[in-house]
């Protein structure tokens, strides 16, 4: 009696502590405080994307009024923009080698790629939307070249796409809306932003939600990371907020 005791008392500890590992629905979601904020307000407005360029060490941030990819330091100083053919710009990736721009453009449900310089290489319908306004609104690529889109809501889905075909699809029920997407090639995960839900969370690339935190505005709309750095820009004020990495 007393073995069959231990065994049932090890396998519940094991099992609490399998639940709670990695399960953010038994964890206390933590509210994430920036470190440093930048008012883009001079340079755009209604910021609505922003990715690394780790060859330039700067960022590329796209808005939904204007054709223009705006190159800026890691202080939102401007460097140079970047004139494009294309229209309600809502995400924006690189490359591996950051030598081709891609951006997802929301009303047309559109996945089109530039060179750095602004020429147009291709474009590729990507429509799940039931809503013209909630279509595609970020994009990112993993180190093994597999794009992931993610569509605003009705639905919510997280598409993953090898050489513009779809593979997979998952619905993301956590928030109430995602924003933007971002890969982390330390940890091989992905991480998306929710405006209306004023949350941040991480994901596996099978759409298993890891963790997830709490930041104190919403209209957060885009999401990248520099070394231990996240950045995130914030369309109704028009800046640009800097935290540590959640852990």
């Amino acid at each position: 009696m007393k073995y069959l005791f231990g065994i049932m008392t090890l396998f519940m500890l094991f099992t609490s502590i399998n639940c709670n590992s990695d399960d953010p629905a038994n964890s206390e979601v933590k509210l994430l405080e920036p470190i440093a904020e930048f008012d883009l307000s001079t340079i755009l407005s209604e910021p609505s994307g922003i990715v690394y360029n780790q060859i330039n060490n700067s960022l590329y941030v796209v808005s939904d009024t204007t054709a223009i990819i705006f190159e800026i330091d890691l202080n939102a100083n401007l460097l140079q923009h970047i004139n494009i053919n294309a229209n309600d710009l809502e995400g924006i990736t690189l490359s591996k080698y950051s030598d081709t721009i891609y951006v997802v453009e929301e009303s047309a449900n559109l996945v089109t790629s530039f060179l750095t310089n602004g020429n147009k290489v291709s474009s590729f319908v990507k429509n799940v939307s039931t809503n013209s306004s909630n279509g595609l609104e970020g994009i990112s690529i993993d180190n093994n070249y597999n794009t992931y889109v993610v569509n605003e809501k009705l639905p919510r889905y997280l598409i993953a796409l090898k050489s513009n075909v779809e593979v997979n699809r998952f619905e993301i029920t956590l928030i109430d809306d995602l924003s933007d997407i971002c890969y982390d090639s330390d940890l091989d995960c992905l991480w998306i932003i929710s405006d209306e839900s004023k949350k941040i969370i991480k994901i596996s690339k099978t759409g298993y939600v890891i963790s997830e935190w709490i930041i104190p505005f919403s209209k957060g709309e885009g999401i990248t990371f520099v070394n231990d750095k996240m950045y995130i820009v914030r369309d109704s004020d028009s800046k640009m907020y800097v935290f540590n990495k959640p852990s």
